[in-house]
């Protein structure tokens, strides 16, 4: 299983925003996802802070602009084998 640079074994979200019950789905749809990318969703996700993309969207859409959720959708869609990045 891939594991966020947030978390810790117990399972302990470092940035508080999931409680041990919630982890590890709630990783799935966390802005802050930062690890080995779990699938396509991540990929575009990257692009788009590289590119400067995210933070246009971010000052048009506002914070809850639904990336967090279609990047999970991306990501179950088309998924990367555990180890590929």
């Amino acid at each position: 299983m891939l594991t966020c640079v947030h978390s810790r074994p117990g399972p302990v979200c470092l940035l508080g925003l999931a409680t041990p019950e919630q982890l590890p789905a709630a990783c799935d749809t966390c802005e802050h996802y930062r690890g080995r990318s779990r699938g396509l969703g991540d990929v575009v996700h990257k692009v788009a802070q590289v590119t400067g993309v995210a933070a246009v969207v971010k000052k048009v859409a506002g914070e809850d602009c639904g990336c967090a959720g279609r990047r999970a959708a991306l990501n179950r869609v088309v998924p990367f084998r555990e180890g590929a990045d």
